[in-house]
């Protein structure tokens, strides 16, 4: 057995794979780029090398700073988690040239399953149906065009060197196919260090269901039963469930066989993933995920078992105890990922510093590599949390997963925990798992299901005006005369008849003005010309009884000095605030005229103006990175470049002028 196991990844499979480690008597160590110095990992795991600075490609992806990391701390193997290296080839020989174990497959096994075009081959030469398409991937952008041209169209872009989303586009115009062909080609050299691509037929509104493998190395392969990961958003899993629902027993037991199947054909060692498209009753291979996978927690929480020991115990040469009769499902297990991103805002990842996290562990396994102080950087995947639940059956997982949804809070970076119980409490989610474009066709209403209101923010603005009131004197608002008016003789409020604070909700400004309060408490209080009666009751631990418009609810807050974040029950909202005469005075003086800003923290990959260039209304200015996610910035309006604040390669940070625009008359 090992001794020790360097852990060559972050965030909270980090610490899951320590916890096993932990359980099984092995030590652990980890690695951390510049960004990540004061991670939960590098705390929870106790020892940490040191390997780059934070992007990536530094850092998390240099193969020889994390040998030389599992040398430093003496360690006799090293698991790659997921994502980064974990289906590296070259990793995983520098792993065995340098006298270390590698945790999963061999290198010719990450070679011909981390490629998705040698995947695919291999499943044909299996007799395993595919998703028509390219049987080559390339990265000359003629070829693919030629692809695409020999096509019906909508065709899928996919990155043949990885997975997650990353590299992914469906192409439903050949117009625009050039950009859809170099972002992807973008995406997936920049996350898999591959440009080469993939054309394959689109299938919308199908059913994504993945079978989990376990393999010695010698022959013995088990499946692990399946999961069903429909749910998704631009290409990326949100939702995954286990057992799969409303699986036909034959088409079950196909999907189960093909994946044992392939990887017997390769004597498979670790654990892997087989994935299927299924449309129509009929199954399609898409990939084999040679490495541990995001949603493994569901496949343990209704098997038992814990698949990171099975996969350390395989790769030790401890062969796998159990036997395929051994394999049965109790009860129904599902899992939410929670995203630091904005729904309301195209789902733009979100950055910060997590000022207060409330974490639902005593109904709900949850798997999390933060804790209140961290910052949440562009530079890495925006997971941060997976919340996970289990039940006798699928309503009961259900309702305890949504529950705990409801209890789960966050401030300092925005999240989509109420967009997800949104998706969650649709009718489609009661009686199955959705298909691929089932979030696609709800969109529009499961943003506004989870977008702040007006009542909303005229609450938290009561909440900060409450309290502010109650100070010394020396907040924001001293001294600049907004007051003027306010107060009656007795010390109560009188109806501002103009404006006096502003709430800033990503791009949405909102004009709050205060009334007298009435007998019983309760305070008058405009947004945007709309009238609400609110009553806010400090409970203590930062705790308030919030009435508005004869509704009560218990809420949670934290302010700072010009900000507020509000959480009640999960919806969280965060606003910035300053007093209104300041903003007037900003907008006064041009300060939104032409200017464009980054929509979030991020690095520059391409700058597509150039001053003196006339452009037009959607024409894209600037393409940023952020979370390995591309964010192309468009011109406002139609105009003239005036000057341009930044340049491939660099920085930028959110609200920055980028671009500057003399927008015509």
């Amino acid at each position: 057995m090992f001794k020790k196991i360097l852990i060559a990844n972050r965030g909270e499979i980090a610490c899951r794979i320590a916890r096993t480690c932990q359980r099984l008597g092995i030590a652990a160590a980890t690695v951390h780029s510049d960004a990540d110095r004061g991670a939960l990992h590098v705390r929870e795991v106790g020892e940490s090398v040191h390997i780059g600075p934070a992007p990536a490609s530094e850092s998390y992806l240099n193969i020889e700073a994390v040998i030389a990391a599992a040398k430093a701390v003496g360690a006799d193997a090293v698991h790659p988690g997921y994502g980064f290296l974990s289906e590296n080839a070259a990793f995983a020989e520098a792993v065995t040239a340098a006298g270390l174990t590698f945790i999963g497959p061999a290198p010719a096994v990450l070679r011909q399953f981390g490629d998705k075009a040698a995947a695919k081959a291999a499943a044909v030469a299996a007799g395993v149906a595919v998703v028509p398409g390219s049987k080559d991937a390339s990265d000359d952008p003629g070829t693919i065009m030629a692809e695409l041209g020999a096509m019906t169209l909508p065709a899928l872009l996919k990155a043949a060197g990885g997975g997650g989303g990353k590299g992914m586009r469906v192409v439903t115009d050949l117009g625009a196919a050039e950009a859809d062909i170099e972002a992807a080609m973008r995406e997936g050299r920049n996350s898999f260090a591959d440009g080469r691509l993939l054309v394959e037929e689109f299938l919308p509104e199908a059913r994504h269901i993945e079978v989990q493998i376990l393999g010695d190395g010698q022959g013995k392969v088990l499946h692990l039963l399946e999961r069903e990961c429909s749910l998704q958003r631009r290409h990326q899993k949100v939702i995954e469930e286990a057992p799969a629902l409303n699986l036909a027993p034959a088409l079950r037991a196909q999907l189960l066989d093909n994946a044992v199947a392939l990887g017997r054909a390769v004597n498979y060692l670790g654990l892997g993933t087989v994935e299927f498209i299924v449309k129509d009753d009929r199954a399609y291979f898409l990939e084999v995920n040679p490495r541990l996978q995001v949603e493994h927690p569901v496949t343990e929480m209704i098997t038992g078992l814990d698949l990171i020991e099975l996969q350390i115990l395989a790769v030790a040469g401890r062969g796998i105890v159990l036997e395929q009769a051994d394999v049965t499902a109790a009860g129904h297990a599902i899992e939410a990922r929670i995203y630091a991103e904005e729904p309301g805002n195209n789902f733009l990842p979100s950055t910060g510093t997590i000022d207060q996290l409330s974490l639902p562990h005593d109904i709900l396994r949850v798997d999390t590599g933060i804790a209140p102080g961290m910052a949440i950087t562009p530079y890495y995947d925006p997971m941060v949390a997976k919340l996970i639940a289990h039940g006798e059956d699928r309503a009961a997982a259900l309702t305890k997963l949504l529950a705990g949804l409801d209890r789960f809070s966050i401030s300092g970076v925005g999240d989509n925990s109420a967009f997800l119980r949104a998706l969650l409490r649709t009718a489609e989610m009661q009686t199955s798992a959705g298909d691929t474009g089932l979030i696609d066709r709800r969109l529009d209403a499961l943003v506004a299901q989870a977008a702040p209101n007006s009542s909303r923010i005229a609450v938290a603005a009561g909440i900060w005006l409450s309290q502010t009131r109650q100070g010394n004197g020396t907040d924001i608002w001293q001294g600049d005369g907004w007051q003027t008016g306010w107060r009656l003789g007795d010390g109560t409020p009188a109806m501002t008849v103009a404006p006096i604070i502003q709430a800033r909700i990503d791009d949405d400004i909102f004009d709050i003005s205060f009334g007298p309060r009435d007998g019983d408490g309760m305070m008058l209080i405009g947004v945007d010309g709309d009238d609400h009666r609110l009553k806010v009751e400090a409970l203590g631990e930062e705790a308030f009884l919030i009435t508005a418009d004869g509704r009560s609810r218990k809420v949670r807050a934290w302010q700072g000095d010009d900000w507020i974040t509000l959480d009640d029950g999960g919806n969280n909202l965060r606003a910035a605030l300053m007093p209104y005469l300041d903003s007037a005075r900003q907008a006064a003086s041009g300060a939104f005229g032409g200017s464009v800003e980054a929509p979030l923290m991020g690095q520059v990959l391409a700058v597509q103006a150039k001053v003196g260039d006339t452009v037009e209304k959607g024409e894209v200015l600037v393409v940023l990175e952020s979370m390995k996610m591309e964010i192309r910035v468009s011109a406002p309006g139609p105009g003239e470049v005036t000057a341009i604040h930044c340049q491939v390669g660099g920085n930028v940070e959110r609200g920055a002028v980028i671009v500057e625009l003399e927008l015509a008359e």
